[in-house]
């Protein structure tokens, strides 16, 4: 069977769950603005008024992470944020840049994904591709979704070097899946 053409997708949702609620609420607060302004609450009444400008936030907020996604073929990768599309040949491609932090807010461990480009060859200034809260440490939760692991297999199958890939090993054995096979260091390219 011939798979050089196959679309592979990998939703990310799970590293964007909370990015649909800063617009969400944005949008609520627009609608009870709206919903003053018009005459509506006098009609409707507070109670009422109120419940359909709460109701915005979760109609926004819930698909949200719905629309973070990952799409490799033949020819690249689509990255897909917020129902922004970006596309990236392979050979554009030279690594997955995967840096360890902390939450400015909270200083929870954290794991940041971006693309590593030939137009941005500093690594951590490419295409971000997720954040992944991580136990203290810099360790494993235990409850990483089967795509990240996922994620990373489809990178490494094209060939894209991962900067951490003792972090991805760590995800595929996880998931009962095989190590990733040896390949190039990110840092001096392909």
């Amino acid at each position: 069977m011939d798979t050089t053409n196959r679309f592979l997708t990998v939703r990310l949702g799970f590293l964007w769950r909370f990015s649909g609620v800063g617009p969400g609420c944005l949008l609520g607060l627009l609608s009870a603005v709206v919903l003053g302004a018009s005459g509506a609450v006098d009609r409707l009444g507070v109670g009422p008024s109120l419940l359909i400008a709460a109701a915005v936030v979760p109609v926004v907020a819930l698909p949200a992470p719905v629309s973070f996604w990952v799409r490799a073929d033949s020819d690249g990768l689509t990255l897909s944020r917020a129902l922004l599309r970006r596309r990236y040949h392979w050979h554009d491609i030279t690594g997955l840049d995967m840096a360890f932090g902390e939450d400015l807010d909270s200083d929870a461990p954290r794991l940041t994904m971006r693309l590593r480009l030939t137009t941005t060859p500093a690594a951590g200034r490419g295409p971000l591709v997720g954040v992944l809260g991580l136990a203290p440490g810099h360790q494993l939760r235990g409850t990483e979704p089967r795509r990240l692991a996922d994620l990373f297999t489809l990178l490494a199958a094209h060939g894209v070097p991962l900067a951490e890939r003792d972090f991805a090993d760590r995800v595929l054995a996880a998931h009962g899946l095989p190590p990733l096979a040896p390949g190039p260091d990110p840092i001096d390219g392909r």
